[in-house]
C-alpha cells in the first residue's frame, strides 16, 4: 500500500486514486505550497507526491522541491507541469514529469520505483509533548513523570520548550543558566542517573522564527540517538508557532485538563485549534484528568465529553505537591499515580 498525497488544486486525480487498492490517499487534495508543506511535516509516512506547478506561490519550483526533500528525502514526486511555470527543474530517480492531469495510473505505475524498505534504526526512542491551558500544571507534571520514569532505567530527556518560562528549571532548582556553544548538547544537565533536562532554549532559539520545522528535526534527530525517551513541556500560547511543530514531530501528546467546568472550556477551546486548525489527529491526543478532588466531574462524563480522545489517568490536587516542589520531596502516593501514567503510555 503506497502513500500518497496530491497538491494539484484539483480533486480529481485525489478521488481517482482512492478508488484503487494499492494507494492509501492520505489527506484531500491541497491547492497551496505552504499548506503542502506543513501536510508533509505532519504526514511523515508520504511516498508519492502529485504535484502541479498551478499551486505554487511562495517559491520557485526548484526552491520548493529542495524544501520536500528536506522534509522528506526518499519522496517519489511526479509533477505536472503548470501554464506559467518557467523553472527548469531536471529528473531524476525520484521526480517525473507529466505535462497533463489525465493520468493514466496504470502506466504511471510501471515507471515507479519498488517499494522502499526503511532501514531499522539503531535506537527506539518516544517523543512526547506534555499539553494543556495555563495554569493548569503542565511543568508540574512534565517534571515528576520524568522523574518516575527516570527510576525505571528509561534513559530520559526533559525539556522545557516553554520559551517565555523557566518553570522547570525552577522545580529541579537548577541554579545555573547553561551557555549555548553553538550545540544543544552542551547545554543539557544532569539531574539524576538516567534523567537529563534540557532549558533554557532562549540561548538557542532567540525567538519563535528560529524554531522551523529542519532545525527542530536535525535537533531531535541528534537527541533521539541518546535517550529513550523525550518528554517536552510545551507552552499554553498556541500562537507560537514552534509549538505547532513540536506536535508534529511528536509520536503522542498528553493534554491534561481540569474536570470542571472551566477547565473543560480552555481545553475544548484550545483542542480545536490543535485538531481543527493544525490537523492532528485526536489518536495521538491522551488526556490527563489533573487536579481532580472530590467535587471534581467524573471521569465517565469526561469520556462523553471527549469521545475521541483515550483518558489515561488521573492526577489528584493534593497539598503534598508544595512539598515536592518547595522541598524536592517525592511522596508515594503521588508517585504511584505517575507509574500508573507511565505503563499506559
Amino acid at each position: 500500500m503506497r502513500k500518497v498525497l496530491t497538491a494539484i488544486g484539483n480533486p480529481m486525480l485525489n478521488q481517482k486514486i482512492k478508488k484503487l487498492e494499492n494507494y492509501e490517499v492520505l489527506l484531500d487534495d491541497i491547492g497551496s505550497d505552504d499548506e503542502l508543506l506543513e501536510a508533509l511535516e505532519r504526514e511523515q509516512t508520504v511516498e508519492i507526491l502529485f504535484l502541479c506547478t498551478n499551486i505554487i506561490e511562495h517559491y520557485s519550483v526548484e526552491k520548493l522541491i529542495e524544501m520536500i526533500r528536506k522534509l522528506q528525502e526518499n519522496i517519489f514526486i511526479v509533477l505536472f507541469n503548470g501554464e506559467n511555470s518557467q523553472d527548469a527543474v531536471k529528473e531524476d530517480e525520484n521526480l517525473k514529469f507529466y505535462h497533463t492531469l489525465d493520468l493514466d495510473l496504470a502506466d504511471f505505475e510501471k515507471s515507479l520505483p519498488p517499494v522502499k524498505v526503511m532501514p531499522i534504526q539503531n535506537y527506539t526512542s518516544k517523543i512526547m509533548a506534555i499539553s494543556g491551558a495555563s495554569g493548569i500544571g503542565k511543568s508540574t507534571f512534565s517534571t515528576f513523570l520524568a522523574q518516575n520514569v527516570e527510576k525505571k532505567n528509561s534513559k530520559t530527556l526533559l525539556i522545557d520548550f516553554d520559551l517565555d518560562e523557566n518553570h522547570i528549571k525552577t522545580i529541579l532548582k537548577l541554579k545555573k543558566n547553561p551557555e549555548a556553544q553553538g550545540n544543544v548538547k552542551n547545554m543539557i544537565v544532569n539531574v539524576n542517573k538516567n534523567l537529563d533536562v534540557l532549558y533554557n532554549l532562549k540561548n538557542i532559539f532567540p525567538n519563535q522564527e528560529n524554531v522551523n520545522f529542519f532545525t527542530l528535526q536535525k535537533m531531535m534527530n541528534e537527541l533521539k540517538k541518546e535517550y529513550q525517551l523525550i518528554l517536552i513541556d510545551t507552552s499554553s500560547n498556541l500562537e507560537n508557532d514552534y509549538t505547532k511543530r513540536i506536535f508534529y514531530y511528536s509520536q503522542k501528546i498528553i493534554f491534561l485538563v481540569e474536570p470542571n467546568i472551566l477547565g473543560i472550556k480552555k481545553a475544548k477551546n484550545m483542542l480545536e485549534v490543535i485538531e481543527n486548525d493544525w490537523k492532528i489527529a485526536n489518536e495521538k491526543i491522551n488526556l490527563v484528568l489533573n487536579k481532580t478532588n472530590m467535587y471534581e466531574i467524573s471521569q465517565n462524563i469526561m469520556q462523553e465529553l471527549f469521545p475521541d480522545m483515550k483518558i489515561i489517568g488521573k492526577m489528584k490536587y493534593l497539598d503534598s505537591y508544595n512539598l515536592m516542589i518547595n522541598r524536592n520531596i517525592n511522596k508515594k502516593e503521588i508517585k504511584k499515580e505517575y507509574e500508573k501514567i507511565y505503563k499506559k503510555i
